[in-house]
């Protein structure tokens, strides 16, 4: 068992979240605790600890999160996914708001809404929707076409970004013909799933990104 210490607190009145992840289901420690850090700090919290458990390290895992949780007065606690936590957020949310980075959601704390009752994941739109701070990898990239299917690129910088990096990289070859054009010569009704039209004015330098990679990608 380990519990990293945070030495940067410069925010004393912001509020406190810990960090945890399980080492035998994160092989790149220093990614996660990175990654942990980036969303503590950009959702304005001060992060004490980060606790890192093997999967033998304490007879009940869960139990000791929470003890260290309370014992610090912890708003909340800040996660990698849900299989850190065996796929229960609804423990902890007794005690803490809840935080996992892949997606980015919260789950906020039992009592904190008017009826009482931990709600249901909210995504974090602030963040999730926002292009990436880093340069992506092309696995990164691929997770995020997965995770934001329904989204427009010309409305989510960080799909433009995935999408962007993996036509540049030749992973993706955009298609020639639309999806009316290719519902139609397979003799399907076309119908088209939400708006087609752009809720915000693009980021120029992304229309362009996008433009690049498209016109690179041509035969």
């Amino acid at each position: 068992m380990t519990i990293r210490t945070e030495n940067r607190i410069r925010h004393p009145h912001r509020p406190r979240a810990i960090g945890y992840f399980r080492s035998d289901f994160s092989p790149c420690r220093t990614r996660v605790t990175e990654a942990i850090r980036r969303l503590a700090r950009r959702q304005g919290h001060t992060l004490i600890y980060i606790v890192r458990l093997g999967p033998d390290s304490v007879p009940d895992a869960i139990g000791h999160v929470l003890d260290i949780v309370r014992a610090t007065s912890t708003t909340t606690l800040i996660i990698p996914d849900l299989a850190h936590i065996e796929n229960h957020p609804g423990r902890f949310c007794d005690a803490c708001d809840l935080i996992t980075v892949f997606p980015e959601q919260l789950w906020m704390k039992v009592g904190t809404n008017p009826q009482g009752l931990a709600r249901q994941p909210i995504w974090l739109p602030e963040v999730w929707h926002s292009e990436p701070d880093t340069r992506l990898r092309i696995a990164d990239a691929h997770r995020i076409m997965q995770t934001h299917l329904t989204c427009n690129p010309l409305d989510c910088p960080r799909k433009a970004a995935a999408f962007a990096l993996l036509v540049e990289t030749g992973k993706l070859v955009p298609a020639t013909r639309s999806p009316r054009e290719r519902a139609a010569a397979r003799g399907l009704p076309y119908l088209p799933v939400g708006s087609t039209t752009s809720s915000r004015c693009p980021n120029v330098a992304m229309l362009q990104r996008l433009l690049t990679g498209l016109t690179q990608a041509q035969p």
